[in-house]
């Protein structure tokens, strides 16, 4: 047979309601040689509105695998699975479509390769493992009465169980004559059902049919016993064999090969119509990509945790730790293994979890099959499981997947993006009465897809167009002419206007961290998987009267706001989730010197500098910070202050300058307290001979364990109980740390009362860096932040922005500010008349 060389053209598509749809014809395999089949398909082109029979296909197009996931890839290594076939650019795949190539990508390749034929049959024969009474389709179709979906599910397949019985030993055909529905039971006849079966009541479908009034049925029944020629005037014989279409299982729609993908019109058109598309589809199949060494342990691991009796959400169990036999046992619960706790990790990792798109694929179809290879992935199952670990993280108060999250990558649950499916999805069923509502607004579905990624950067927004067409009365529709920067502007104007307020500014990060920097500086950037917004729940504006954004240009934001403080000085940022900043930065002491020992609330500076690096948040995310949190940063920096004096000490070896011990360098420190000036100092004076820059001991030949020693002295000297330590307390932190396991893991552990308010700083203080302002306000600000930027507020926003002078009139935005004892309107009373005209730029 010869083979194809001319590349398949696509011809437009007749009307604005016509879609594609795709039937695998074969696959063959041309020789022994090669891996891949000859895979031979066909178009055809239907009209939606014409409610044609077919399926979809939910799916990433590229790699499927987690395989930038720092836990998983030396894994992968060791299995020697190689990730460079699913390059999109280089390593495409050739199928035959009408006689002509056409080109997918590998992993979709691989799904026409190894989806089964019988998917759908399997998936009526199965149905809903947590019913007992009509636990599969055919009895739903005997229930409602659905002639169409019955037909769509007899044409899966001879395979199909026309006479499957539920747990009460009933049959559709049992539903169908007590719901008096004759249509469903001529054809369950004609389709081979079997009318004398017998349930656990001792009934057969004709004795429900009589019990409930159906005569016609009970008439159907007993002629086709006596098997009648006729039944009713002009009526076929019963037994003739049923005319039945093409079933679901026949034609697919891909968005790959089904649109034109080159066609920006037609694109535009058709991820238009995607609520309709996927709505109408009898199935969508999920395809999760090829199986690896943790898929079938996976699957098993999902039925034994969904088949369970205990509860998990409140069981003693910590997902994903290792932990006993007896832990599960005294919860009633069966043993998962650390290896199919991470066998379960490796599924919820894959990146089709990670794919914009499939939120509204999943929201929006009515049946889910998932597959991983060859394996069935029981998607209601799955779903369930996914929710009951996610919500016994909640219940500990803790994400306990740590282990499986990349160190740069924002702490959340490796099952969030799939419990997000859920939660969608049920919302949109159930609208008002799901377990946790939400409006189906621009804004809410920006934000809870934002942790999803795209190809196209622009369909971070334009995937959500689906469920806005589905639930709103505006019609959204994607413009591919438009640019990225042009894309995300707009829409972030549109949440502004739709929600009048600005609070949308704070989810724009600094700018040395954004995927794409030609953005508008007041602009988020949607293509991150992340945003960490930190002031818009405050009311740093106060009672300032706000006012509608001005009419700019596109990238031009007009907004009024007033000017309250420029940035005095700044503290370093942080490097990793492993920087030692993160937890003790040797700036923070400097410009604590800076700031009044009685802060302008009332607090000691010492409690304004605790507070403001976690940004006066509690772990749970409520506000303020609970006081504990004051006495574990104390401990904490007892355990950073004894880490850096280890590792000075071990400097000192090649310089004699530095003190050879903590003890040495505690010493010095105390005689030089011990003798004048600094004995005759009153705390008065201390506070104000460190209180102005260039005499708060910040010149590099003032950052040593020594001066970081000296500077702690100084806080102590000036209040009666500070939340940094005193030296006495630093040389008994440092006299209790087990240094042998220091030296041998390089880490040091921070103390379980640390932890909570460890990960709310983490949480809050990553990238960002600590700041003074003139007027001696002590905050927590973006990492491109500079001395001599400006500190302002915009009403309709939550926290303060440090903005920049830019040309002309304008100014650019560098992030968003958590100021100490600032944000609930406490420095603009009496500044409704100072508020001006501001363009963002």
């Amino acid at each position: 047979m010869p083979q194809p060389v001319e590349a398949y053209k696509y011809t437009a598509l007749p009307t604005a309601t016509s879609i594609r749809l795709l039937r695998l014809d074969s696959k063959q395999f041309i020789n022994d040689s090669t891996e891949d089949p000859l895979i031979t398909c066909s178009f055809k082109t239907v009209d939606l509105n014409t409610d044609p029979c077919y399926h979809s296909l939910s799916y990433t197009w590229g790699n499927p695998f987690p395989a930038d996931n720092e836990y998983f890839r030396p894994k992968y290594e060791e299995a020697q699975l190689s990730f460079t076939k699913y390059d999109l650019k280089e390593r495409k795949c050739a199928i035959h479509v009408d006689g002509k190539l056409l080109y997918v990508s590998r992993n979709l390749f691989n799904a026409l390769c190894s989806i089964r034929e019988d998917a759908w049959a399997r998936y009526c024969n199965r149905g809903n493992s947590k019913k007992t009474k009509a636990h599969a389709p055919l009895h739903w179709a005997g229930i409602s009465g659905d002639e169409k979906f019955l037909l769509s599910v007899l044409a899966g397949g001879e395979c199909v169980d026309v006479n499957l019985v539920d747990g009460i030993g009933r049959s559709s055909l049992s539903y169908a004559a007590e719901f008096g529905r004759l249509g469903i039971v001529k054809i369950l006849m004609r389709a081979g059902a079997d009318k004398g079966i017998v349930d656990n009541e001792g009934k057969r479908a004709v004795d429900y049919a009589e019990a409930n009034g159906h005569g016609e049925i009970v008439e159907f029944l007993d002629a086709w016993e006596g098997e009648a020629a006729e039944v009713g005037d002009g009526a076929k014989n019963p037994r003739d064999s049923l005319q039945q279409p093409d079933g679901p299982q026949v034609w697919v729609w891909i968005d790959q090969l089904c649109i034109n993908q080159e066609d920006l019109e037609e694109r535009a058109t058709q991820v238009t119509m995607m609520d309709q598309i996927y709505n109408k589809a009898q199935y969508t199949l999920v395809w999760l990509g090829d199986e690896d060494q943790y898929t079938e342990t996976a699957i098993k691991c999902i039925w034994k945790i969904d088949s369970a009796p205990a509860d998990f959400r409140h069981c003693e169990i910590t997902p994903y730790a290792v932990e006993g036999e007896d832990v599960y046992e005294k919860a009633g619960f069966p043993f998962v293994s650390p290896e199919e706790w991470d066998a379960l990790a490796a599924l919820f990792l894959r990146d089709y979890f990670r794919r914009v798109w499939v939120v509204q694929e999943n929201v929006l179809s009515g049946t889910i099959i998932g597959y991983c290879g060859k394996h069935e992935v029981p998607w209601r199952e799955f779903c369930r499981v996914a929710q009951l670990v996610y919500f016994r993280q909640g219940v500990l108060g803790r994400i306990t997947s740590t282990i499986y999250i990349n160190l740069r990558d924002t702490v959340d649950g490796i099952e969030s993006r799939a419990v997000s499916l859920v939660q969608w999805r049920e919302r949109f069923e159930k609208r008002d009465k799901a377990a946790i509502p939400k409006e189906f607004s621009l804004e809410s579905l920006v934000f809870d897809t934002w942790n999803f990624s795209a190809t196209d950067p622009r369909d971070k927004i334009f995937g959500v167009y689906g469920l806005l067409n589905k639930t709103g009365k505006e019609i959204w529709r994607p413009d591919y002419h438009k640019s990225v920067e042009e894309v995300y502007a707009e829409v972030t104007k549109k949440i502004m206007l739709q929600s009048g307020e600005l609070r949308m500014l704070s989810a724009a990060v600094d700018g040395s961290l954004r995927n794409i920097p030609t953005l508008p500086s007041w602009v988020p950037d949607y293509s991150m998987t992340y945003t960490n917004m930190m002031g818009a729940q405050y009311n740093a504006a106060g009672d300032l009267p706000k006012y509608p954004l001005r009419p700019t240009a596109w990238d031009v934001l007009g907004v009024f706001g007033v000017k309250i403080d420029t940035v005095l000085d700044i503290g370093n940022t942080t490097n990793g989730p492993k920087d030692l900043h993160m937890i003790f930065d040797p700036r923070w002491l400097e410009l604590l010197l800076l700031v009044p020992v009685k802060y302008h609330n009332g607090q000691t500076r010492t409690e304004a500098l605790w507070r403001t690096i976690c940004a006066d948040h509690h772990i749970n995310r409520t506000f303020p910070a609970p006081a504990a949190y004051g006495d574990a940063f104390r401990k904490a920096l007892c355990v950073m202050i004894s880490v850096l004096a280890k590792q000075e000490t071990q400097r000192a070896i090649e310089n004699p300058k530095l003190p050879p011990s903590l003890e040495a360098a505690l010493d010095r420190v105390r005689k030089i307290w011990s003798a004048p000036p600094m004995s005759t100092m009153t705390p008065d004076d201390i506070e104000f001979d460190f209180s102005e820059p260039g005499r708060n001991l910040s010149s590099p030949e003032h950052r040593s364990l020594i001066y970081d020693l000296f500077k702690l002295q100084c806080f102590a000297a000036t209040e009666s109980s500070p939340f940094t330590p005193t030296l006495d307390q630093v040389e008994e932190w440092h006299k209790s740390v087990n240094w042998e396991a220091y030296e041998k893991n390089k880490t040091i552990v921070l103390p379980d009362e640390c932890r909570d308010f460890y990960e709310s700083v983490r949480s809050r203080y990553g990238k960002r860096r600590v700041f003074v302002t003139s007027k001696r306000y002590l905050g927590l600000g973006p990492c491109s932040m500079l001395a001599g930027d400006e500190m302002w507020v915009l009403p309709g926003t939550g926290g303060v922005f440090v903005l920049r002078k830019g040309g002309s009139s304008s100014m650019r935005m560098i992030g968003e500010a958590y100021v100490h004892g600032a944000m609930n309107g406490e420095l603009v009373q009496g500044l409704s008349g100072d508020l001006c005209e501001v363009d963002i730029v």
